[in-house]
């Protein structure tokens, strides 16, 4: 298969994921081969791109464009989302049912001495009322990987749009009032992110940072 041309594709039917998956796929690019990624939360259902957007078949997809010694490691703690996965994606996806956190904590039994390429952060349903308990475990996440992640590292969290306040004029033309933080599942990676001064790589309703972990 043809990654690219069928990333092509399908890119439109992501909707929403569009922008920042095709930012994703461009800046694994840039990097070496292997290329490890991790990913909490994983595909549940087939062909939902617009929904779920199909990140662990996107994923399992680009990889093998890469060669036979990248590899993905993907969580869920659903056991039926489990499940479809593995009937889904090929042999070069490692898919383990547990808690996200503990299965990191774990981490370095199977990335060894690497370091990710890749840290994909979906896993926690967000309350969009209330989204605090999601952002919460998508914080203690990433703090459980902070030692497979490098400079290098791309740090995605889904389901984080940047949300702002204004209204429209007579002209129907948009007038902002407040440009609030990212919200959802990354309100509180990003404020680690800030305080680290990491950089921001994209901010659409997925965030992107590199530079979380700088070099010595």
């Amino acid at each position: 298969m043809n990654f690219f041309k069928w990333f092509e594709d399908i890119l439109p039917m992501l909707e929403k994921r569009a922008v920042s998956m095709k930012k994703i796929i461009d800046y694994l690019e840039t990097l070496p081969s292997p290329i490890f990624i991790l990913e909490t939360g994983c595909l549940r259902k087939v062909n939902s791109f617009a929904g779920d957007g199909q990140s662990t078949l996107i994923f399992d997809n680009y990889i093998q464009h890469r060669g036979k010694d990248s590899k993905i490691f993907t969580v869920d703690i659903n056991e039926l989302n489990v499940r479809a996965c593995k009937n889904t994606v090929s042999e070069n996806v490692h898919v383990e049912c547990s808690d996200s956190i503990k299965f990191i904590s774990n981490f370095n039994k199977l990335i060894k001495d690497n370091k990710l390429s890749l840290l994909y952060l979906d896993s926690f349903d967000v309350n969009w009322d209330y989204p605090l308990e999601s952002s919460a475990h998508h914080l203690k996440e990433l703090t459980a990987a902070i030692p497979y992640i490098s400079e290098e590292t791309l740090v995605v969290v889904d389901d984080a749009p940047l949300s702002m306040i204004g209204y429209r004029d007579e002209d129907n033309n948009f007038k902002l009032i407040k440009q609030t933080k990212i919200g959802g599942k990354g309100y509180l990676v990003h404020e680690y992110a800030s305080a680290v001064d990491a950089e921001i790589y994209f901010s659409h309703y997925q965030v992107g940072y590199k530079k979380l972990i700088k070099s010595n």
